[in-house]
């Protein structure tokens, strides 16, 4: 039955196999987990959020229709495009967490302590992950001798290496507590 559906219409056209069908699904739950937590977003979030993600749509829009007119983007401009797509993110998860935080604390003063130690954990830690990610890009930089591979190596597998140096250093810290 599924065969005789693919065969009519728009479907015929469009291939399947398995790793087209795990991006759809990974897409599919990656929006259920968003559109749940929205409304753990303040107005003030979502207003932010709002004009990043249309400043973002604008500017996506705008070089790919250099590429679709047959000239490639430039390597700076799918940079960029690449760290809007990041601040995107990274703005959303900020927004349900400090709604998430503020939902589950008791008063406005738990809140704002809660809200006071997640920033200077993110600063922390930020601070420390732009610190490694500007290292090994200029180590990558140096040993491959070309000027942006450090960068596409690094935004691919350096928050990998970070997260594995970071469970490393906790399981260091709390070995050496005991």
């Amino acid at each position: 039955m599924s065969g005789a559906l693919l065969n009519y219409g728009i479907w015929r056209n469009i291939s399947f196999n398995k790793k087209f069908s795990m991006h759809i699904i990974v897409v599919l739950i990656g929006l259920w987990v968003v559109l749940s937590c929205l409304r753990y977003l303040s107005t003030t979030s979502k207003v932010l959020l709002s004009l990043l993600l249309a400043g973002s749509l604008y500017y996506w829009y705008s070089i790919a229709a250099v590429f679709n007119g047959g000239i490639n983007p430039e390597f700076e401009e799918i940079k960029f495009a690449y760290t809007l797509m990041s601040a995107n993110i990274g703005g959303l998860i900020l927004g349900i967490v400090l709604g998430i935080i503020k939902h589950k604390s008791e008063g406005e003063e738990q809140y704002t302590a809660r809200r006071k130690k997640l920033f200077l954990f993110l600063l922390k830690w930020g601070g420390i992950y732009a610190i490694y990610s500007l290292v090994g890009m200029k180590i990558i930089d140096y040993v491959t001798g070309q000027e942006e591979s450090g960068w596409l190596v690094m935004k691919v597998w350096g928050m990998y290496g970070f997260a594995a140096l970071w469970l490393i250093w906790f399981f260091w810290k709390n070995h050496r507590e005991r």
